[in-house]
């Protein structure tokens, strides 16, 4: 581009802005206020609204966990927010699915970019299996004799597996404590009469 060009150039691109910007105007403003409103009004309730990931460990009965949960707040004050969720725990002997009602309170006067603290309480509804093998040894039928020292029978011994398991449905609440920062948590969760009385969590919020 040379001299003699560039001001040639530039007068071109000046008449080009000048003739799309009323264009751009005239679709914004062609647009009913309605429906601006509600488009406003979506955006600002899709800032409300959360969901992430969690995982952990539980004591009493000993299990891995892991789970989602949905995130609705703030509600009412800015502290203030309710995280509904499932989870589920899987052991050696106990296997269970969870949900939770948490309504979770963050103290404020945060600093920015470090720790939030924050606790919680909630109900929560747990249908738990518990279950084990025994090996036990018993007469059955093979329909091949056997001998004895004195008898002939038709029987013989053969392990035999019994499953003994129990299913229950438990209400329960919740008492918690946590911590968060940026998008992730760590987290204590007491349960009262429920299966696994005590988790410790990590979550990820998307």
């Amino acid at each position: 581009m040379t001299r003699a060009t560039q001001p040639f150039i530039y007068t071109v691109i000046a008449v080009g802005l000048l003739i799309a910007a009323p264009g751009r105007a005239h679709a914004q403003a062609s647009v009913p206020a309605s429906v601006q409103s509600a488009t406003n009004d979506t955006a600002n309730a899709l800032r409300h609204i959360g969901a992430g990931v969690t995982a952990g460990i539980a004591f009493d009965p000993e299990l891995i966990m892991f789970g989602g949960y949905a995130r609705f707040g703030p509600i009412f004050t800015p502290s203030l927010s309710f995280r509904p969720g499932i989870d589920f725990g899987v052991g050696e002997v106990t296997t269970l699915m969870g949900i939770h009602l948490d309504v979770l309170y963050t103290f404020p006067g945060a600093a920015d970019g470090g720790w939030a603290p924050y606790i919680g309480v909630g109900p929560n509804f747990t249908l738990s299996h518990r279950g084990f093998d025994t090996t036990e040894t018993d007469k059955v039928d093979t329909g091949t004799p056997t001998t004895t020292d004195t008898t002939t029978t038709g029987t013989t011994d053969q392990p035999n597996r019994f499953n003994f398991s129990d299913t229950d449905f438990d209400g329960g609440f919740n008492f918690l404590a946590g911590a968060r920062r940026g998008r992730m948590f760590l987290e204590m969760k007491a349960t009262a009469y429920g299966v696994a009385n005590v988790r410790l969590m990590a979550g990820f919020n998307f």
